[in-house]
């Protein structure tokens, strides 16, 4: 899903990232994204996930750092944040914590 506000575009994705459909969805949608609104930021929303292939995570370090996105990725999930931190990419991906407030 992608939603557009005036300063950024966000593109939202629900569900496990586990299969290379799943990250060549989330390629071409940074794509098409980026190709629409070149000079908007990007946030990709992972939601859910609590992994990431590594075919993602080469795609967004190419996107921010030969193809000058200007890309953030918000994750939902503590573990793939941790996962993300103990491989020291929370810089080289823009990542920030998009934690949901769990339910009582």
């Amino acid at each position: 899903m992608t939603k557009v506000h005036s300063e950024h575009v966000d593109i939202t994705v629900l569900g496990t990232i586990k299969t290379i459909a799943n990250a060549q969805a989330i390629k071409e949608a940074i794509r098409k994204t980026h190709e629409q609104h070149p000079d908007t930021i990007i946030n990709l929303v992972i939601k859910d996930s609590f992994i990431i292939t590594s075919s993602v995570i080469g795609c967004v370090i190419k996107s921010i750092e030969m193809d000058k996105i200007a890309l953030h990725v918000n994750v939902g999930s503590e573990e793939l944040y941790e996962m993300l931190e103990d491989m020291n990419l929370i810089d080289v991906m823009n990542v920030r914590k998009a934690y949901r407030c769990a339910k009582a």
